[in-house]
Parts: structure tokens; C-alpha cells; sequence
């Protein structure tokens, strides 16, 4: 009995709960079919419009107008390339009437002065330089070899320790990537 009565309160929820939603679902369907039935009805008339003398004329229309934008920019970007190259050689043309002046090789000269000076104040700036390192050099090594006591470690410039110190740099920056990338 109890389950003749959860059969009878299943199909009353079946069609209280189903019923509308299948009946809302068939008035859905049938407007979906009449807005497709009215879009194929307007791509016939869009088809039947360009098939007509009209729609031929517009395409035309159309097509010319479009050739004739074309060039209308081809002429445009021609003429732009045109003055880009006169302004270009009035520029050229400016530059060498400068050198050619006395303003422009007294420029040129002082110029190449300047350069030469430059230059003599690189070489004796590299030679104290040198010098200076090179006596820095004699001292450092003087100091080592008096202060440092051997204490039976590993130079830290040893080329043994190169290997361990990049594997851990380079995992630690991978870790840390990866840490980050996670947030």
C-alpha cells in the first residue's frame, strides 16, 4: 500500500513539475522555428534582391566605390612618401651647405679637437689606473702573505666550489619561482 501511494505522489509531482516545463519548452521550440523560418525568409529576399537588377547595380556601386578609395589612399600615401623624401634631401642638403661653411669645418675642427682630447685624457686616466692597481695588486699580495693564517679550508675562489654554489643558486631561484607562480 505504501508504495501505491509513493507511486501515486511521484506521478502527481512527475506532472505537476514536467507538464509545464515540457508545454513551456514546446512554445520555446515553436518561437525558435518562426524566428528560423523568418531568417531564411530574409536571406531569400536578400538573395532575390541581389539576383535583381537593382542589387547588381548596388554591388556595382559597391565595388566601384571601393576601387576608387583604394586609390584614393594609394595616391595619398604616394604623395606622403613623396614630401618625406624632399624634406629628407632639403635636410641632407641643409647639412652639407653647414659643412661646406666656415661655421661647419670651424664645428668639424673643434670637433676633432675635442676627440683627440678626449682620447689623451682616456690614455692617461687608464695608465694611473693600471697603476694603481698594480700597486693595490703588490700590497693585497704583501698583506696575504703576511696576515692570512692557514687555517686548512677551501680558498673560496677554488673552481671546486663553483659547481655546488650554482646548482644551489639556480635551484633556489627555480624554488622561488615556483613559490611565487603558485600565489
Amino acid at each position: 500500500m505504501k508504495r501505491l501511494i509513493y507511486l501515486v505522489v511521484a506521478a502527481l509531482m512527475a506532472t505537476v513539475v514536467i507538464a509545464p516545463f515540457a508545454a513551456a519548452q514546446g512554445e520555446n521550440m515553436q518561437q525558435v522555428q518562426e524566428r528560423l523560418q523568418q531568417a531564411q525568409d530574409k536571406v531569400q529576399e536578400a538573395q532575390q534582391y541581389m539576383q535583381s537588377p537593382e542589387g547588381q547595380q548596388a554591388l556595382e556601386d559597391a565595388r566601384a566605390n571601393l576601387q576608387e578609395g583604394l586609390q584614393q589612399a594609394q595616391q595619398g600615401a604616394q604623395d606622403k612618401v613623396q614630401e618625406a623624401q624632399q624634406q629628407a634631401q632639403d635636410k641632407v642638403q641643409a647639412a652639407q651647405q653647414y659643412m661646406d661653411s666656415p661655421e661647419g669645418q670651424q664645428a668639424l675642427e673643434d670637433a676633432r679637437a675635442s676627440l683627440q682630447e678626449a682620447g689623451q685624457q682616456a690614455r692617461e686616466g687608464a695608465q694611473e689606473k693600471m697603476q694603481e692597481v698594480t700597486s693595490n695588486k703588490e700590497v693585497t699580495s704583501n698583506i696575504e702573505r703576511t696576515s692570512l693564517v692557514k687555517s686548512g679550508g677551501v680558498a673560496l675562489s677554488e673552481p671546486a666550489l663553483w659547481l655546488p654554489a650554482a646548482a644551489l643558486l639556480m635551484g633556489g631561484g627555480i624554488l622561488g619561482y615556483a613559490i611565487l607562480r603558485r600565489r
